[in-house]
This record gives structure tokens, sequence and C-alpha cells, in this order.
């Protein structure tokens, strides 16, 4: 059993798994500080905190994420035209939808 962290509005993974939620829950910390001395401005904290980590990101176990959480998207096959459907984190050279695909 593992964790993931991921965008809750687009589901996207944004990092590798964690053994532990603690583990996962330091990374997700890790984020948020990172992010804060980046990005945050103080004339505008109630708008800069809704783009922080700990409010964007969520937790949850992978057979859980992979089974009730993770979206996913319809696409068009470059080369058939087609409709299909595919995860929301199928890497861009493994996507029929793209030139990177098929020129492999």
């Amino acid at each position: 059993m593992g964790y993931v962290i991921y965008d809750k509005a687009s589901t996207k993974l944004k990092s590798k798994s964690y053994k532990t939620v603690a583990a996962a829950k330091a990374q997700l910390t890790r984020m948020s500080k990172q992010w804060f001395d980046w990005d945050y401005t103080p004339y505008y904290p109630t708008v800069d905190r809704d783009k922080d980590p700990l409010f964007t990101m969520g937790i949850a176990e992978i057979n859980y994420y992979y089974e009730n959480i993770e979206r996913t998207v319809t696409r068009v096959n470059m080369m058939s035209g087609g409709e299909y459907t595919e995860s929301v984190n199928t890497p861009l050279c493994c996507s029929p939808a793209s030139e990177t695909y098929w020129s492999m």
C-alpha cells in the first residue's frame, strides 16, 4: 500500500508514491514551503492562498486514487480521427493524440 499526491482540480499526479501517509504529508508541506518562498505575495494573501499546495493538492491511497478519483479525458486519435478516452496521467509520448507518439 502507498499514497500519492494529486491536484484536486485536474486529478493529475504531482509526485511519486510514498510508503506512508506521513511521508506524503511531509512532501506536501515541503511543496507548500517552496511555494511560499517563490510565489507568495503579501499584498494579496487571500488570492495567493488559493494557490498554496496545502489547499490545492490532495493525498490518497494508490488503489483508491486509480479506482475512484482519477479522471479520463476524451481525445482524438491523430491518425484515424476517432475519439477515445485515456487517463489524465498518460504521458504525451504514449498518447495516440500526439505527433510524438506516431513519430517514434
